[in-house]
């Protein structure tokens, strides 16, 4: 009445090779893709007079209202590179942050 155990040998994880199938995936060859090309014309959505405009309306917005930063840090290089601090909110002259950019 006593049935001999059946040991299982299956395997039930797979290898994934170590240190040296690790350095195998490394050293393989990058894919590359083809370069795109553009094939459709250029639009001007915007004209460069209106850029302009959205260029020296945002620096206001920047000088007059500022922006809130809530991260001391940044607070912090704002206020040493010379932008008037307050609390949490920076304003940035124009002259400031076009010789920052």
């Amino acid at each position: 009445m006593n049935a001999p155990a059946v040991e299982l040998t299956e395997q039930t994880h797979r290898r994934g090779g170590g240190r040296l199938g690790r350095k195998a995936l490394r050293s393989a060859p990058i894919a590359s893709f083809p370069t795109l090309v553009r094939k459709i014309p250029v639009y001007e959505i915007v004209p460069d007079e209106a850029v302009e405009l959205i260029h020296e309306e945002s620096l206001k917005i920047l000088e007059e209202v500022g922006c809130e930063f809530r991260d001391d840090g940044a607070i912090a290089l704002w206020k040493a590179a010379g932008a008037d601090v307050r609390e949490t909110r920076v304003r940035i002259d124009r002259a400031l942050l076009m010789e920052l950019v």
